[in-house]
């Protein structure tokens, strides 16, 4: 199994695993609604991160094996530049076609704005492995690439997520991330967690 930046053609397979990997997470449970026709929305919500991200030179990094994609990671560097306008108008059209997204979207962003960082820094946005692949260590190696893309970028102190699955704050800890705040995203708690670089 590889870690490698992802392409274009990877593009389907990410997504479904993605897809597989948040079916049941409180945060696009939150964002979402979890009911009717989630599966599509969580698809088509993973689909235009992946494709905002290549699209931005963004990174977007996939767990390879010898001939399919077991996971994804993706986030921002220490920039977020404007998605490109085709796809912030697909976005717009997603937003409005999900009742209350833009409400949602807001109480989210409120918790992490709160308790990121004021110092230039990555954001791991998105990480996810194939459910039928878990305790196989591919998600630590998905994680370390991650932070070791943002460790080699002298701009950037550290990365940055949430999580709503108190199982994985355990997993971040031990990968050396400290909680900076939590929230709640209607019956679940958002813990925000930073990996603090080493001084360069």
């Amino acid at each position: 199994m590889k870690i490698t930046p992802a392409v274009p053609a990877d593009l389907g397979e990410s997504v479904d695993c993605l897809a597989k990997a948040f079916a049941q997470d409180p945060i696009t449970g939150f964002l979402l609604q979890t009911g009717r026709g989630y599966r599509d929305r969580v698809t088509q919500f993973f689909s235009l991160l992946v494709r905002a991200r290549i699209a931005l030179n963004m990174p977007v990094l996939v767990a390879r094996g010898a001939s399919v994609i077991h996971g994804a990671a993706m986030g921002y560097t220490t920039i977020r530049p404007a998605w490109p306008l085709d796809l912030a108008e697909e976005w717009d059209r997603f937003e409005k076609s999900t009742p209350g997204l833009t409400d949602r979207m807001a109480v989210y962003d409120e918790i992490a704005a709160r308790c990121k960082p004021s110092a230039p820094h990555y954001y791991l946005g998105v990480i996810g492995i194939d459910p039928n692949l878990h305790g196989r260590g591919f998600g630590m190696q998905l994680l370390a690439a991650f932070c070791d893309l943002s460790a080699s970028d002298r701009l950037s102190s550290g990365v940055y997520l949430e999580t709503a699955e108190a199982s994985n704050v355990g997993f971040y800890e031990r990968a050396g991330f400290a909680e900076t705040g939590r929230g709640r995203l209607g019956g679940a708690t958002l813990w925000c967690m930073y990996l603090p670089h080493s001084p360069r």
